[in-house]
């Protein structure tokens, strides 16, 4: 698979992302270094990419959403897969409405999520028509835990990369560790049968020099953050559009 849907850059808008990447052009697969932080310490170094293929004897893989969370399931089935999979009550619930694709998004944050990772924030995308669960998006990184050592957030991104590449995605749709710009990286993306998709991407910024705006008690660190977005249609997403002849 050589192009990236362009409703992959949708799912960081979906879940309230500050930091959306654009479309993904074609791709090669290759092994990376991020290096992040004050006088440009490398955070971590990626082995070389495993085989883009799955080994033969992988069961083929079904993507049907995030942990107890369902595709097709209704707002208060939502909040019930929340609440058995990790027992917060609805008043921990954030939910809010996205008015450009008239989806309703609900938000939570939990700790350790991923071993080392620090607070992951899930958010849980209710589609325009259905109003049932379409998306999940899992992020990750300095921007929703500032104390969080941005090293172990590459090593998970390098931890999950090689689940999945093990995991059964369909071959045909398989890219990993292909950088998309400055900073930015997808680090994993499969479908499975029924085209499911699931996206790894990991956006790094650099540490800012210190300057006369800026001392260098004042400066912050680097910024990088994990994004993990289970898709369950991303062609045609159930998503508010005009229509082609409205105006």
């Amino acid at each position: 698979m050589t192009i990236v849907h362009l409703s992959v850059s949708r799912s960081c808008r979906r879940a309230g992302w500050g930091h959306a990447v654009v479309a993904l052009p074609a791709r090669l697969a290759a092994a990376f270094l991020l290096v992040l932080g004050l006088a440009g310490v490398a955070l971590a170094e990626a082995a070389a990419p495993p085989p883009a293929q799955p080994p033969a004897t992988t069961a083929p893989l079904q993507v049907d959403g995030f942990r107890s969370a369902r595709w097709g399931m209704t707002e208060a089935k939502v909040k019930a897969a929340i609440r058995q999979d990790f027992g917060l009550a609805a008043d921990k619930i954030h939910a809010e409405d996205n008015l450009n694709e008239r989806t309703k998004v609900f938000t939570i944050t939990v700790n350790d999520l991923l071993q080392g990772t620090g607070k992951a924030r899930i958010s849980y995308i209710l589609g325009y028509a259905t109003k049932k669960l379409i998306e999940v998006n899992i992020e990750w990184g300095t921007p929703v835990d500032p104390h969080v050592e941005p090293g172990l957030v590459v090593a998970a991104a390098n931890q999950l990369r090689t689940l999945f590449l093990t995991s059964g995605y369909q071959p045909g749709t398989i890219a990993s560790n292909v950088a998309t710009g400055a900073g930015t990286m997808v680090v994993f993306q499969g479908e499975d049968a029924e085209k499911h998709m699931t996206l790894l991407r990991l956006v790094s910024t650099p540490a800012p020099v210190p300057g006369r705006q800026h001392r260098a008690a004042e400066a912050t660190g680097p910024t990088v953050v994990l994004l993990l977005s289970y898709i369950e249609n991303s062609v045609n997403p159930d998503i508010y559009r005009l229509k082609k002849g409205q105006f």
